[in-house]
């Protein structure tokens, strides 16, 4: 267990014992993060260690673990299966996991007031986790991806806008909250490589979900049997191949400008592009 598996496993440990304690515990194990580690990436490139961050980063994998546990319910996606496992809904049932989601989402803040940050910086970092979690982020991001599957628009620019908010929102955060932590100010760069580093991999996912299997990707392969839109709505197998070695190509030129050490965030761009 690295540092922050620790970190992240004590976090519960102020909860009283029961059954949404345990479904917390359950549906943290087993993240890839690379939303936190993107963080990190960053925080050590203005050379500080990344322990830092792991307040920030504590909050924001209970939230991305919130948004699964609520994407996978019946009402949404439907999924049996994440981080190759049962789902929450299917471990505990529906009611559990509705409950154990909120659970995650109101103590996500409270791990940023419980940080040893100044003041202004708690205030910043929970700003920016609730405008990017929420109608200006992910959520916004899931109800177009929820309305697409009704509607007869299949555009691109519609899934880039589901994208760069359902999926880019928590990569925005993440690197918003690291710039906020290593005491730069250039905003604008920050949130455009989050927006970038989201498409990829949410581009990425939609390609694993037809060439790879579900043991593969350790989750239900859902979006073709719910008609979801995404990049295979309107490009071949290949054409989103090249299309995502063309998006990682430009992440790499966007940090050639940037006011950091870029070499820790590209080994984990690596990682995403080796996935």
């Amino acid at each position: 267990m690295n540092n922050f598996e620790e970190y992240l496993s004590n976090s519960l440990d102020c909860y009283k014992d029961n059954v949404i304690k345990e479904a917390m515990i359950y549906c943290l194990e087993g993240g890839k993060r690379f939303r936190p580690n993107i963080m990190f990436s960053i925080v050590k490139g203005f050379g500080l260690d990344e322990s830092v961050a792991y307040g920030a980063a504590c909050a924001l994998e209970y939230i991305q673990t919130y948004s699964l546990i609520h994407d996978d319910l019946p009402g949404m996606d439907n999924d049996d299966y994440r981080r190759g496992k049962l789902s929450c809904h299917k471990k505990f049932g529906e009611d559990i996991a509705i409950l154990t989601g909120d659970a995650l989402l109101n103590h996500a803040f409270s791990k940023i007031c419980e940080a040893d940050y100044r003041s202004d910086i708690k205030v910043n970092l929970i700003d920016a986790l609730a405008k990017y979690a929420g109608l200006f982020g992910m959520i916004y991001g899931q109800l177009l991806d929820v309305e697409s599957e009704s509607s007869d628009n299949k555009s691109k620019e519609l899934l880039l806008e589901i994208h760069d908010n359902k999926t880019s929102g928590l990569f925005k955060y993440a690197c918003i909250a690291a710039m906020y932590l290593g005491g730069a100010t250039n905003y604008e760069y920050f949130e455009t490589l989050g927006s970038k580093l989201g498409i990829i991999f949410q581009h990425q996912d939609d390609l694993f979900d037809i060439i790879k299997s579900e043991e593969e990707t350790g989750k239900s392969n859902s979006d073709l049997r719910n008609d979801k839109l995404t990049a295979l709505s309107y490009m071949s197998v290949d054409e989103l191949k090249e299309y995502i070695d063309y998006l990682f190509k430009d992440i790499y030129d966007y940090l050639s400008c940037a006011n950091f050490d870029t070499k820790y965030i590209i080994e984990i761009i690596d990682r995403m592009k080796n996935r």
